[in-house]
């Protein structure tokens, strides 16, 4: 994934932090992917960049989400470090959505979803409806991962394709940078391996 990234970076070499913001968040990623609690500190540093450059580019819903990101993952390191048995803060316990408690997750992104909507229209936001929906599936993807919910690989999996099309549409029209349109889509692929893996260390806790 690093590799894919520094390749789009020779083709289009046109800032060196929007790469180690690259870099950062996919290794934030594989480590989330892996149930290391580390994930949190390369999280903070892409978020941070990341969400500059959706300022730069006007991608307020991007914003929004690497601003709740920032939080978030300072709130994630210190619960994973809280209810970890050995203190490392890493993933020993795995759960997941059942029954009802689907619903109740629809029902946190929904309303996620609604607020976003309000805000982003009061910025005059170019895209309004895709950027509140991927703001609000990645949110309340945010929030499943800190209780570390296997089901979370749901939400970022829907998260990172609605952001693919965002930073893809930024990239053409609006002056944005294609290394994180390259790097969602390494997101995507990693959403599907931390899917599997979760599951691996649910049944070896099982086991």
């Amino acid at each position: 994934m690093i590799v894919v990234q520094l390749v789009a970076f020779i083709f289009n070499p046109s800032s060196w932090i929007t790469l180690v913001a690259g870099i950062s968040g996919i290794v934030c990623v594989n480590l989330i992917a892996q149930g290391k609690a580390s994930n949190y500190l390369f999280g903070f540093i892409s978020a941070l960049i990341i969400g500059y450059f959706g300022f730069k580019t006007r991608v307020y819903a991007e914003v929004l989400l690497q601003s709740f990101y920032v939080i978030m993952d300072i709130a994630g390191l210190y619960t994973w470090l809280k209810v970890s048995e050995d203190g490392s803060g890493n993933v020993t316990e795995v759960k997941t959505l059942k029954g009802i408690q689907w619903l109740y997750a629809c029902v946190v992104w929904l309303g996620i979803g609604m607020v976003a909507y309000s805000v982003l229209g009061f910025v005059n936001d170019a895209q309004q409806m895709l950027d509140a929906i991927t703001f609000s599936v990645s949110a309340t993807a945010m929030l499943l991962m800190i209780k570390r919910y296997q089901s979370q690989f749901i939400f970022w999996l829907l998260g990172n394709l609605f952001s693919i099309v965002l930073w893809f549409r930024a990239g053409t029209h609006a002056g944005g940078d294609y290394a994180l349109f390259v790097m969602y889509c390494m997101y995507t692929v990693n959403s599907i391996f931390g899917m599997v893996h979760w599951l691996k260390i649910k049944k070896t806790i099982i086991n």
